[in-house]
């Protein structure tokens, strides 16, 4: 969510309504641009205020935070001069980016005296700024060079000024703003942002969506107009969400926005939104970090794998034809009458195959020499393609097993599914995973939960969860489905009641099957489904890998089928 007047009026009534009356206990500069302050009122709030260019943000917070061990001489002032400050209000500027908290505060003469402290999120020019009861500036957390005809100059001792005003329409003007659309000939994604006040890029898409931008009739401005308001509205009804795709925080809104698709996960307040948004973002960041030395390595195993796979099967096809080499001695002991010497070559009748054939000779060597070489180039082929075939057997196995560790990565959701990959890969070599002392705790085995119709259904996300789901956790009379032809997560429908499963259970419990697949994104796919009494697991077979002969086959679409999983 772009941080734009309207989204931001929210949070500052919800801060206002939280902080108001408050008292400032504590102050934390825990980065160089960002403060955090502990707020008592009946119980410790901390806002986090980040003037950071890339994140500038204001929200309370329940996430831990640091505390420098020397703290930044902003920091020091903010606690020399606003400790034990009482809020008094918090405002937005009129649609402008800009917060102030009133503070009320007893100097340590007793004194009574006016503070502000000022937020402008302003992208790159984000800063916090402390004003004295005048608006004198006291100082900043960033200094920012200054313009000399700037007539909004940020510097200690200056008289801090707000923003100008802008000649833009109001967004909520109704009058100015059907006026504006009546004359407008422009597209509406592209001038609206330009025109209306405090109104960031996705709010107009907001608006917008589903409309044509390039329609200029009375009846689409009427349908702009009833957007507009609806917007309103929502405002003045929040329903904080923060949007998923893939796992992966992509947004945060104050409402349902119908521009943003993916998974939603709701929220009481927008501060809470936006608290978990970024904690989610950073969780994100930080386990795809993890994931990627893992997801490398995996890459890496099967292209080499990939290669060798390559390099042995060609030499097992290269010595289909050592045949013919022992052909070729037993030809040249039985001609060894019709050859010269110095002779490079015996033409003679073939009677393997019929014919005459033409056989190369080494003239350095004896025609006894010669056929005593094509026997030992045959024998080395011999043993060759058998070594050969024996690894190509193993690594075709080895490279369907990593296949299946690859495909395990993309539903990797928290750390402990990593460590079950990282032990998959110890366990084969891959990694080599010395630890000292005591060896380390397994990672608890998370398999996803759907509750699909009364039936509980367990989906493996790799293969130690699907070696549990399969063997651990299904009972014989339960249904174990797998797509058919390609890799998939091992899905368990339990059957703990009377009767067979119905078909619409079987058919989304497939869906989720296929979704968890190579075969998601590839239209219908085939899933097998049958009792888990008769799937087996061979001996000695890769962890995950199982055989099934009796079975039965639906045609599906892939669907998560979100709204069923037991979070």
């Amino acid at each position: 969510m772009a941080y734009d007047a309207l989204n931001l009026s929210v949070l500052c009534g919800e801060l206002k309504q939280t902080l108001v009356g408050g008292k400032i206990t504590k102050i934390y500069q825990p980065e160089r641009d960002e403060i955090i302050l502990f707020v008592f009122n009946k119980q410790t709030y901390r806002l986090l205020i980040s003037a950071n260019a890339g994140v500038n943000r204001i929200h309370l917070t329940e996430m831990p935070t640091d505390n420098p061990k020397t703290a930044p001489s902003f920091c020091m002032l903010l606690r020399k001069h606003i400790t034990n400050a009482t809020v008094t209000d918090v405002t937005q500027m009129p649609y402008e980016r800009v917060v102030q908290l009133d503070l009320y505060v007893t100097d340590e003469l007793g004194y009574k005296k006016q503070m502000y402290l000022i937020f402008e999120l302003t992208g790159k020019t984000s800063n916090i700024i402390l004003a004295d009861g005048d608006y004198t500036v006291l100082d900043s957390i960033k200094h920012l060079p200054q313009d000399i005809n700037s007539k909004r100059i940020i510097m200690t001792g200056t008289k801090y000024t707000f923003f100008l005003p802008q000649d833009k329409i109001v967004p909520f003007d109704y009058p100015r703003v059907q006026l504006f659309l009546s004359q407008c000939c422009a597209p509406l994604r592209t001038v609206l942002p330009e025109t209306l006040l405090g109104v960031s890029q996705d709010t107009v898409n907001e608006i917008t969506c589903g409309l044509d931008e390039n329609d200029h009739s009375e009846a689409n401005n009427a349908r702009v107009m009833a957007r507009l308001k609806e917007f309103e509205q929502n405002l003045s009804a929040p329903r904080p969400n923060v949007v998923l795709a893939d796992g992966t925080p992509t947004d945060v809104c104050p409402f349902d926005y119908r521009s943003k698709k993916g998974e939603k996960i709701y929220y009481a307040t927008l501060n809470k939104a936006h608290d978990n948004y970024y904690y989610l973002l950073d969780k994100a960041k930080r386990f795809a970090d993890k994931a990627k030395s893992v997801s490398t390595l995996v890459k890496n195993a099967v292209s080499r794998t990939e290669k060798k796979l390559a390099l042995q099967r060609q030499c097992v096809l290269e010595a289909e034809d050592r045949e013919r080499f022992k052909q070729y001695g037993d030809l040249i002991l039985s001609n060894l009458w019709a050859i010269r010497q110095d002779s490079d070559s015996l033409t003679c009748a073939d009677y393997y195959n019929g014919g005459e054939v033409t056989i190369p000779l080494n003239k350095a060597l004896s025609p006894q020499q010669n056929a005593q070489a094509y026997y030992k180039k045959y024998r080395k082929l011999k043993s060759s393609a058998m070594h050969n075939a024996q690894l190509a057997e193993q690594n075709a196995k080895l490279l369907d097993y990593l296949i299946t560790v690859k495909q395990s990565l993309r539903y990797c959701t928290d750390y402990d599914d990593l460590l079950q990959i990282r032990q998959e890969l110890a366990d084969i070599g891959l990694i080599n995973d010395k630890r000292s002392g005591k060896k380390a705790a397994e990672p608890p085995v998370r398999p996803l939960r759907y509750e699909i119709d009364g039936y509980t259904v367990w989906v493996g996300k790799n293969n130690v969860q699907n070696n549990f789901v399969t063997f651990k956790l299904a009972k014989s009379t339960d249904i174990w489905l797998h797509t058919h032809s390609v890799h998939s997560s091992h899905v368990i429908v339990v059957n703990d009641k009377t009767g067979d499963v119905p078909d619409n259970v079987i058919t989304a419990a497939a869906e989720i099957c296929a979704y968890y697949s190579q075969a998601n994104g590839g239209g219908k796919t085939d899933v097998d489904y049958t009792a888990k009494a008769n799937v087996k697991k061979p001996p000695k077979a890769a962890l995950g890998y199982v055989i099934y002969n009796t079975y039965r086959t639906v045609t599906v679409n892939p669907d998560r089928h979100i709204a069923q999983l037991v979070l």
